[in-house]
This record gives structure tokens, C-alpha cells and sequence, in this order.
């Protein structure tokens, strides 16, 4: 699996009298969408379904582990003895 992270964001597109929202990958790719009757629910609720999915991601977790083990070793290196 590659290191990079995904990139998201997030669209609002007026339809009549409703607001779709979408969240959508840098290259196009939908991952949620949504419709509201006002632009300021379609918004709020298109940032806490990115905020969940960001929240429940995979990666998510690999993220916690390498910074569990850099501080671990930070702490280590703050430890030891000065070098003579």
C-alpha cells in the first residue's frame, strides 16, 4: 500500500429547490453524496460525512502507530546518558 493519502473535496451544487452535496476524490472518483433543502445543512452535513469517513479510515490507525514508535523513540533518545 503506498504511503500517499488520499485527497477529498467537497462540492455543493444548487438543483431546484434542493442542495446536493458531494464528496469527491481529487481525481472525480464520488465517494458520498447527500441532498438538504438549505445550503448551510447540505454544507454541514457533507463536512461530518468526510469528517466520519476521515475519522474510520484505514490508514487512520497506521497513522497512530508511527507516531506511538517516534515519540517511544524520542522519549528514548532524551533518556540516555550525555556522550562524553
Amino acid at each position: 500500500m503506498s504511503d500517499r493519502l488520499p485527497i477529498f473535496e467537497v462540492v455543493l451544487e444548487q438543483r431546484r429547490q434542493r442542495w446536493v452535496w458531494s464528496v469527491l476524490t481529487t481525481e472525480g472518483t464520488l465517494v458520498m453524496t447527500g441532498s438538504r433543502s438549505s445550503r448551510s445543512a447540505a454544507r454541514y452535513e457533507a463536512d461530518r460525512a468526510l469528517f466520519l469517513m476521515l475519522l474510520s479510515a484505514p490508514y487512520h490507525s497506521r497513522l497512530s502507530e508511527r507516531m506511538i514508535q517516534a515519540n517511544e523513540q524520542a522519549r528514548a533518545r532524551r533518556s540516555l546518558p550525555p556522550k562524553l
